[in-house]
């Protein structure tokens, strides 16, 4: 196999490698233990991007994590001697996907500031199904009745985690500084995130090509250094960090995002698809437990209840993909 392996994307937390064909038990649960410690380096990234926003804006975040993630990801492809840039062939279609996902980034980290960090994940959550929905209509894949009724649940177990003034009425979960109209507002931009989540992935789906996943990291720092500027100054105002604390905080928003993905492409390789996609599950379990001991959190009967129709819907669909793949090859 070439180092620079073809791949395919879905988000940020999508493997970028392509999976050996042997494996064995050993191997395997190394994977899981890998990509539960990817979905600890994820919720860790989130958990930081909370606290950072009450001394950040959340584009200035995006920019902290775009610098740290593409000098990572350059430095990681000089190691290992491969061209940061890719393939010429493919280069405009990583732009596009690098766009979308600093789109989508761009969006969750606004609502993770808005929002209490396990509702945000949750709703973020829902790009599976977004992208399930976007590849039966762009590329013709499957989408039966099964897909309908776990994304049509999916949707019920949204409104029940953002809860909507005008089903719920006034919500006690929306923290003193966040209005009812603007955490639907946050709502929406997690909603638009996950569908932006779900177009990087189509986009290169589309093409059916890819590259080293240290590849797709530069792109992805490099396109959001380029947008998150110019965001920063058009809709926000840039805050100087104060002290070593607030440097942190950034710094390690970035480090953990790209500690994160390193571990999820590794996990991946080894572990089994249909338990893998189980693991996808502790990403909200670290949410929860992060906002209930650390952040002070405490969700709802309906955050909750959402919560577990989401979850249990979005692993249903990736398990019954692999199952069906299981059996197409006997």
């Amino acid at each position: 196999m070439s180092r620079e392996e073809v791949v395919d994307i879905r988000d940020e937390r999508t493997p970028l490698l392509q999976r050996p064909v042997e494996h064995n038990a050993k191997s395997e649960a190394f994977g899981l233990i890998l990509m539960t410690l990817s979905a600890l380096a994820f919720s860790t990234m989130t958990l930081f991007v909370k606290l950072s926003g009450t001394s950040f804006p959340s584009f200035e975040i995006v920019l902290a994590r775009s610098v740290i993630q593409a000098a990572l990801g350059i430095l990681g492809c000089w190691w290992i001697g491969i061209n940061p840039l890719g393939r010429k062939g493919v280069r405009k279609w990583l732009t596009c996907r690098g766009l979308f996902g600093t789109m989508g980034i761009s969006l969750f980290y606004f609502s993770v500031t808005q929002l209490p960090l396990a509702d945000a994940t949750v709703i973020f959550f829902l790009n599976p199904i977004f992208t399930a929905l976007l590849a039966a209509l762009v590329l013709g894949e499957p989408f039966g009745w099964f897909e309908g009724i776990c994304a049509a649940l999916c949707m019920v177990g949204a409104t029940l985690v953002s809860k909507p003034e005008f089903l719920f009425g006034g919500n006690d979960a929306t923290p003193d500084d966040t209005t009812s109209t603007g955490r639907m507002f946050a709502v929406f931009c997690a909603l638009l995130g996950a569908m932006m989540s779900a177009f990087a992935y189509i986009t290169v789906r589309k093409v059916g090509k890819g590259a080293h996943f240290l590849v797709h990291t530069v792109y992805f720092g490099l396109v959001s250094l380029v947008v998150s500027v110019p965001a920063l100054f058009m809709f926000q105002e840039f805050v100087v960090p104060r002290g070593w604390y607030e440097y942190f905080m950034l710094f390690t928003t970035g480090t953990t995002a790209f500690i994160g993905q390193c571990l999820l492409n590794k996990g991946l390789q080894l572990a089994p698809a249909g338990p893998g996609t189980l693991m996808r599950m502790n990403d909200v379990v670290f949410a929860f437990i992060f906002g209930i001991f650390i952040l002070h959190e405490y969700p709802d009967i309906f955050s909750v209840t959402g919560t577990i129709i989401i979850v249990t819907m979005t692993t249903a669909i990736g398990l019954r993909k692999w199952l069906n793949a299981k059996m197409s090859r006997g």
